[in-house]
């Protein structure tokens, strides 16, 4: 049975191990530790990321996977809980992105072992430095994995909702080259990458462009002083999209838009464009979401089958063949100190997780 008060002690010994991404060395060793007194044969790579197996006689391998890295530099976060929910201290993050899927996997583990449930071989792998573009996920070998099929645990909303879609993403870096001059002396002999860049971003389309595609700039470093026209901009941005005709096109006319704006004022750009990670879809009676839905209306809850903006570790995974469904822990608002996870919530994942693997 999935014990409330250990789930919840366990996510508040988590949380409290500071864990940003590419500092995961101590939550992983903890996490060994964790799933070695729980009988699993574990074992670390030089990154951190972390595979427990527990075998078993009945059925094929089943993954259940999580991310130990939380978002960003925050450390020394204090969990506060009221009225049931577990909040941050309001100057951090609070981390159940994605410690409440690591606790849940934890959970489902022990109350398996303790009632003696049947299940499949599990292959449990958590992941580092998912939070800075899946990178754990693609440096770890996937050759060793045993599984084919499986879940991860890193959505929010109801407990219930699966996963099935998630969108492809292309990263750009940009470099505009102008020319530099004084400022207030002759500044009509410079190029103004500043000025270039800005009016690339502003001539491009961004934000929401339909229901399944998406695009933003998120960095833009430039300039030295207030005297001297800029010679130089770095821009980084992104697309995604679930489809990839629509990301193509959408790349594409944000790189056009840098090269109309060089062109127009004499600059250049060097410009580097790469897949961070590509699309899965999953159809609705496969059998990894189709277990999940009945699971999840035996307990009571609605299946809530849906597409994502977000890539996972399932994209990663399902590019070296393992089929995974991402499931919800609750969590809301996360990458924010106001971030959050409800105790039930917390809970009904552990429960579903648990449903799904003594059936499956």
């Amino acid at each position: 049975m999935i014990s409330e008060t250990r789930l919840v002690e366990t996510f508040l010994d988590l949380v409290a191990i500071d864990s940003p991404s590419g500092h995961e060395e101590p939550i992983s060793k903890n996490l060994a530790r964790r799933f070695t007194e729980l009988g699993g044969e574990v074992e670390q790579d030089e990154h951190w990321n972390l595979i427990a197996r527990f075998p078993a006689d009945r059925g094929d391998w089943l993954m259940l996977s999580a991310h130990m890295d939380t978002v960003g530099l925050d450390t020394g976060i204090k969990p506060v809980i009221r009225d049931g929910v577990i909040y941050s201290d309001g100057t951090t993050i609070l981390g159940g992105d994605d410690k409440s899927g690591v606790a849940a996997i934890l959970e489902t583990i022990r109350s398996l072992r303790e009632a003696d449930l049947p299940h499949p071989p599990l292959e449990v792998v958590i992941s580092v430095s998912e939070e800075v573009g899946l990178r754990g996920a693609k440096l770890l070998d996937k050759s060793k994995l045993r599984a084919r099929r499986g879940y991860v645990l890193d959505a929010g909303g109801p407990i219930g909702v699966i996963v099935t879609n998630a969108p492809s993403q292309d990263s750009l870096e940009i470099k505009v080259h102008g020319k530099k001059a004084h400022a207030g002396s002759e500044p009509e002999n410079g190029i103004n990458a500043i000025r270039v860049a800005s009016e690339a971003i502003a001539a491009m389309p961004l934000g929401r462009i339909d229901f399944e595609t998406t695009a933003n700039i998120g960095i833009i470093q430039g300039g030295v002083a207030t005297n001297i026209v800029p010679d130089e901009v770095y821009i980084k941005g992104e697309a995604r999209s679930r489809d990839n005709l629509k990301l193509a096109t959408q790349t594409a006319a944000m790189a056009a838009a840098f090269q109309d704006a060089a062109e127009r004022y004499g600059a250049h750009i060097d410009l580097k464009i790469k897949r961070a990670y590509s699309t899965f879809k999953l159809a609705d009676d496969h059998p990894v979401v189709a277990a999940a839905a009945a699971a999840a209306q035996r307990l009571g809850l609605t299946p809530i089958i849906k597409g994502s903006g977000g890539g996972s570790d399932a994209n990663i995974y399902a590019e070296s063949g393992v089929e995974c469904a991402v499931l919800s822990t609750g969590m809301a608002n996360v990458h924010t100190p106001q971030e959050q996870i409800a105790i039930a919530d917390m809970v009904g994942a552990a429960r579903l997780l648990q449903e799904i693997v003594v059936e499956s």
